[in-house]
């Protein structure tokens, strides 16, 4: 048994290992359950422990939190396998189940995207169309931690950019329009970290939008 800082799940890459490494770089204890066919030298050569797993089954998840015992926990898990089964859905729940078996943990925070929860109704048809799936999917991991009785938050970046981070960020409880830019993986790697232990956010969704100007990027 292994007590850490913070457990990730999904930082193989991107946002999640930026995460990671932030936390490394703040002297934190970090793990990272990881699938057995991800690459993770990054993450070992930053000290990292990993464990190997998979969320979408439950057994590993709760193996992992037996073997690690974390302080708070970061789930950013997306995308779907090649049977179409979404991790951003059902191994996000599966981590969540898991958490609520387990001790208690100080703050699990949750990302998903901008556009989740309440906020879909308010999205265009063609928004919908293209990302629905994975918004609702998502927005089903939400309600399943809102009424888990967890110590929660959650986290709807919006769209994202690979640049590097630049500290142009700010926290929102709802998206504004007018901020047309892109936010980059690294600013919402520090978002989350500062609104996790923040109690400020503690049971409350907070979206991360670029803080000004607009930047070339990709759609999360």
């Amino acid at each position: 048994m292994k007590k850490v800082d913070l457990l990730l799940f999904g930082a193989t890459r991107h946002t999640g290992f930026s995460i990671a490494r932030l936390a490394v770089g703040k002297g934190e204890t970090v793990a990272v359950m990881a699938r057995k066919e991800s690459d993770v030298s990054g993450l070992e050569t930053l000290g990292v422990t990993v464990v190997r797993g998979d969320a979408f089954d439950i057994q590993d998840c709760r193996r992992t939190l037996n073997e690690i015992r974390p302080r708070r926990v970061v789930s950013l898990m997306g995308g779907k396998n090649a049977q179409g089964r979404r991790v951003c859905g059902e191994g996000n729940i599966n981590v969540i189940r898991a958490l609520k078996e387990s001790d208690a943990v100080e703050r699990i925070l949750l990302v998903t995207s901008m556009g989740c929860g309440e906020q879909y109704e308010a999205l265009n048809d063609h928004v919908k169309k293209f990302l629905g799936e994975a918004l609702l999917a998502k927005t089903e991991a939400e309600n399943y931690l809102k009424e888990s009785g967890l110590p929660w938050t959650i986290v709807r970046p919006g769209g994202l950019s690979d640049k590097p981070a630049s500290g142009n960020f700010c926290l929102l409880d709802e998206p504004d329009g007018s901020r047309k830019g892109y936010v980059s993986r690294g600013d919402v790697a520090a978002a989350v970290l500062r609104v996790l232990d923040d109690p400020v956010w503690l049971y409350r969704a907070v979206t991360v939008q670029c803080d000004k100007g607009v930047e070339d990027g990709i759609q999360a």
